[in-house]
């Protein structure tokens, strides 16, 4: 499994208007969403075309309201 690098994990505690993406895959890079869709391998593919040299951190935005703590 991947390690999730500190900007990515950050940078989703900081996205507001991930509201659009509720119920969807999204692929995370640096601190920028490369790619969304309905399935995790289509969305991993759309973010390996986007930039080819790097892992992106590939999640479902919740439909539900989550709290990290």
């Amino acid at each position: 499994m991947p390690k999730i690098r500190k900007n990515e994990f950050e940078c989703l505690f900081s996205m507001r208007d991930l509201g659009k993406y509720v119920g969807k895959w999204i692929a995370v890079v640096d601190e920028n969403i490369v790619a969304s869709g309905d399935f995790g391998k289509e969305v991993f593919e759309k973010a390996k075309q986007e930039c080819p040299n790097r892992e992106p951190l590939i999640m479902k935005v919740p439909v539900s309201t989550v709290m990290l703590l």
